[in-house]
């Protein structure tokens, strides 16, 4: 789930970054690209840990994984010929600023609620080894998902490569399909505000 999830990821990740050039020619539209997705991701990390402990962690990851796919397929959808018929080039840059957004949202309950659930379905024993994998092919995916989007995009173009984005993303989303629902552990009886309070004085007094 995470290795065709982070392929997917990475992937889009710098095909969005050629894509803007490509429209735009110009670099600080990149550098637009990287605020749209860090802005969201950075504010909301601290939200979505909480969100993450309160939640059943199948359920929310299905909510992130489908928020990530619609965001992809409308950038599927912008990036055919048939599209830049209809829509001027004007209007589809702020489309795909606005879907960088949405999954920069995503990207701040992601990391939280995929921790959180494989602590729960791992068993103690195999901590280390699942650890060892779980890095291995995280970076694998980060590693191979950029190499074959740019060769994607370069021989069968931008539209070709969205589509097999979005069609890991989906591969992604199926396999949470065959995970059996975790009721959280711990639900934080405290106001977020106190949780996320406690949470920080905790961070500043382990330094």
């Amino acid at each position: 789930m995470r290795f065709f999830f982070t392929f997917a990821y990475q992937m889009q990740a710098v095909i969005i970054g050629f894509h803007i050039y490509h429209l735009t020619k110009d670099p600080l539209a990149l550098g637009f690209v990287g605020l749209c997705e860090a802005i969201p991701a950075i504010s909301i990390a601290l939200y979505g840990g909480y969100v993450a402990d309160k939640s059943e962690k199948r359920g929310l990851l299905l909510k992130i994984f489908s928020g990530v796919f619609l965001c992809s397929l409308v950038m599927l959808i912008v990036t055919t010929k048939q599209m830049h018929v209809y829509v001027p080039t004007s209007s589809i840059i702020p489309i795909m600023y606005l879907m960088v957004f949405g999954i920069g949202i995503a990207r701040g309950f992601f990391s939280p609620a995929t921790f959180s659930l494989m602590a729960q379905i791992i068993p103690k024993k195999l901590y280390p080894n699942s650890s060892t994998w779980n890095s291995s092919s995280w970076q694998a995916a980060s590693i191979l998902g950029p190499a074959v989007g740019g060769l994607i995009y370069g021989f069968y173009g931008i539209t070709a490569t969205y589509v097999v984005i979005v069609t890991f993303i989906l591969i992604a989303l199926i396999c949470i399909f065959f995970l059996k629902p975790h009721e959280p552990t711990f639900i934080p009886k405290q106001s977020i505000v106190t949780s996320l309070t406690e949470g920080v004085k905790f961070v500043f007094k382990s330094k």
